[in-house]
């Protein structure tokens, strides 16, 4: 799972919290590479550094998506 932050500082924030349940977190400037379930990622994200910090959040598991697989564009 790939997850667009709208700063570095969060996107660092969320890597931590993920390590912290012992998943693997890599950033790529505002993005964050992760193994993390989803189901687990996002609550876990939402409760350290909110929702409204995720710009895109792209379920295809961190690899660049092909064209025609659907992105969550999220927007406040």
């Amino acid at each position: 799972m790939r997850v667009s932050f709208s700063s570095m500082t969060t996107a660092s924030a969320a890597a931590k919290v993920l390590e912290a349940y012992g998943y693997s977190a890599t950033l790529e400037g505002k993005d964050l590479v992760t193994n993390c379930p989803t189901l687990l990622a996002v609550p876990a994200i939402e409760k350290r550094v909110g929702l409204a910090a995720i710009e895109q959040l792209d379920l295809t598991g961190g690899a660049a998506p092909p064209r025609e697989t659907p992105r969550v564009q999220l927007t406040a």
